[in-house]
């Protein structure tokens, strides 16, 4: 027998909490609540989960902190936000999706269902070192294989281990500062240079792909988009 996907909770409304369980566990999910944000964490860092549910106002640590924590282990799990208001917002800040209070059972369902599929798709990539960044791209880790339309360019060391961080939070701004110290494990003024020359070698290499690029958003980072 399969076993169940097994869903993560946080909710601090109780009705909410008992109406979205008993439609999570109809389709055949496990799911375990935690009433608010600490012990969501802890039942987090204590059970292996294959998706975590959010709601984004919780007392103790709220869905935003949640995710940043989650995100900081490097987890990949796929995290969806079923909250009373649109927050679209907290893609940007590692969510996969989000889904409004009051949406249908159906569409509930089908939000589970991508995540975990994107999840488990990006992992399985991830472990061979093969990135899909469009219909058109791919990036491979292990041996820094560019490939666009067919035509193949190795990239320069430093270039792919820039590439390698943005293919793995693609379409989420990493913050200048996160990224030199995570490359060259320092922040200075002239690390901030390198990385902008370095950014800039590698968006004229991606720019045959006009569906990719790497954006600088508001002068606090950089960001990967596709259309993916």
């Amino acid at each position: 027998m399969e076993e169940k996907i097994k869903i993560l909770y946080a909710e601090d409304n109780a009705t909410a909490a008992a109406v979205y369980t008993e439609i999570l566990e109809e389709a055949g999910f496990s799911v375990k609540v935690a009433p608010e944000g600490n012990e969501a964490w802890r039942l987090y860092e204590t059970g292996k989960w294959d998706l975590l549910l959010l709601d984004m106002d919780l007392p103790g640590k709220d869905g935003h902190e949640l995710i940043r924590l989650v995100r900081e282990t490097g987890d990949q799990v796929p995290i969806v936000i079923l909250s009373s208001a649109n927050h679209n917002h907290a893609l940007y800040e590692g969510a996969d999706d989000y889904l409004v209070k009051g949406c249908s059972v159906d569409e509930v369902r089908a939000r589970m269902d991508k995540a975990i599929a994107r999840t488990r798709r990006l992992n399985k990539e991830q472990e061979q070192g093969l990135f899909h960044l469009s219909p058109t791209t791919t990036f491979n880790k292990n041996n820094r294989l560019l490939v666009i339309s067919g035509k193949k360019e190795e990239l320069k060391g430093m270039e792919a281990k820039i590439l390698w961080l943005f293919c793995l939070r693609i379409n989420e701004v990493i913050s200048t500062v996160e990224m030199c110290e995570t490359l060259w494990n320092i922040y200075s003024t002239d690390k901030e240079k390198s990385l902008t020359r370095y950014v800039c070698l590698l968006n004229k290499k991606l720019k045959a792909d006009k569906t990719i690029a790497i954006q600088n958003e508001f002068a606090t980072g950089y960001k990967l988009v596709n259309e993916l």
